[in-house]
């Protein structure tokens, strides 16, 4: 599992974050399905979906000078599972 990045966004915002696991991939592998969670509740996970090699997860809300820790699990169709997490801070400027 890996730390992907850190970013900020506005309460208001809603943004996408892409996890690419084409690396992660092998022998003609592809991913089947993905999951997204977060920690502590308050941000909202709208949509997580797989396109290609890539997991894209659509996040809105959260309160205030919060840091949220979102962990993404990829299920591939030789069985394997991949996970990454991505870390956001709500700042309201």
């Amino acid at each position: 599992m890996t730390i992907l990045g850190r970013f900020t966004k506005q309460p208001a915002e809603v943004e996408s974050y892409s996890i690419e696991f084409a690396d992660d991939l092998v022998n003609q592998d592809k991913i089947s399905s993905a999951t997204s969670e977060v920690v502590p509740e308050g941000l909202n996970l709208a949509s997580t979906t797989v396109i290609g090699t890539r997991v894209k997860v659509l996040v809105s809300g959260g309160t205030n000078k919060t840091t949220y820790k979102i962990t993404v699990t990829a299920q591939t169709d030789d069985g394997r599972t991949l996970q990454d997490e991505f870390i956001i801070k709500i700042v309201e400027y």
